[in-house]
């Protein structure tokens, strides 16, 4: 859509919130169609790919035209990276609508990682209103951000008192072989993890910029991951039943039996003959991210295991060091096997 006026941005659900400027005054939208997003891995300028055309307006202006847009049940799934969080938000993109890893939820952490302030509370208020606007009457929208936003879910779910979020995380074992198997690439971003978590962070380590510094690249992931384990844990004691701890061990294992508690969560109607289709569909067979892969447990597993035993010393090295390290902080390992963490 070209040219669009600032009311039709602020209006149309197509038009997805997408990055602020430096001051924050400015908002920038994609256009992109409903038929379109099940294409895409995420909403994002990498997979996006020049395809889809921009707007920008005053994010005031936004603000004022968007203050009476419809707006639809709005929940999370929140995640901890590799642990299956595409394949939760793919299952429920049949009875809602999910949005993966939009690429506003990442500025806005970065901005709450600089200052929670009143002037970012009020852009995450603008950015869940538009994020909320329905295609149809009576459906819910589901957001999966990308792990990086995992600093907005507490600021979110404090903002949105109907909201619900699933709070998903793997082992840390199954985290490190997936980086491994992704080579050089995995190890970067590993440490970006750990760089964006460790800026805001309630543990302290108590590690001076030199033992930081001597980090290996898995050592600083599985800091990365307890963090936000830790995370996890806080936000299910903060939120009580708004939120439902789940260990990906258990998804994967026994996806319908799981995505019937998350149904519950969030209030969809789906009953046992909708999950059954959903769990013996194309979803659950496909690689979550590349559609075009076959990708059930066998495949899983073989990958796992072959990046198991091409880095076993290292691997097995760093899962006793963050043990160690999480015993020492006293962070449950296994927040979601709690008696509370399943009442849902």
């Amino acid at each position: 859509m070209a040219n669009p006026t600032l009311r039709e941005v602020a209006l149309d659900p197509r038009w997805l919130p997408h990055t602020f400027d430096v001051s924050g005054s400015m908002l920038t939208s994609v256009f992109v169609p409903r038929d379109r997003r099940a294409d895409l891995m995420f909403l994002s300028d990498e997979h996006f790919d020049g395809q889809f055309p921009k707007a920008t307006f005053p994010a005031s202006a936004i603000a004022d035209a968007a203050a009476d847009c419809p707006q639809a049940p709005l929940h999370f799934i929140f995640h901890s990276a590799f642990c299956g969080s595409t394949l939760m938000a793919r299952a429920f993109d049949v009875p809602a609508h999910a949005l993966k890893e939009p690429d506003i939820l990442i500025n806005m952490a970065n901005r709450f990682i600089r200052s929670d302030d009143r002037s970012n509370r009020e852009r995450l208020a603008l950015i869940l209103r538009l994020l909320a606007r329905p295609f149809e009457l009576g459906e819910a929208i589901v957001v999966k951000p990308s792990n990086v936003a995992n600093r907005l879910a507490l600021p979110i779910l404090e903002s949105r008192p109907e909201a619900r979020a699933v709070l998903l995380y793997s082992d840390v074992r199954p985290l490190l072989r997936s980086i491994l198997s992704r080579g050089l690439w995995g190890r970067i971003w590993g440490r970006r993890i750990f760089h964006s978590a460790i800026g805001w962070t309630s543990l302290d380590f108590g590690y001076s910029p030199e033992e930081t510094f001597v980090l290996t690249d898995l050592q600083a992931l599985a800091l990365g991951w307890l963090i936000q384990v830790h995370h996890f844990d806080e936000i299910r004691r903060r939120m009580g039943d708004r939120v439902m701890l789940v260990d990906s061990a258990d998804f994967l294992a026994d996806p319908g039996n799981i995505l019937r508690r998350i149904s519950r969560l969030f209030k969809l109607d789906m009953n046992s003959s909708a999950l059954e289709k959903i769990v013996q569909g194309p979803i659950f067979a496909r690689h979550s991210k590349f559609s075009e892969r076959g990708y059930g447990q066998a495949e899983r597993a073989a990958d796992q295991n072959a990046a198991q035993a091409a880095h076993q010393e290292e691997l097995e090295m760093v899962v006793k060091w963050v043990e160690a390290v999480a015993a020492h902080l006293h962070v449950d390992l296994t927040p979601a096997a709690s008696p509370l963490a399943r009442a849902v």
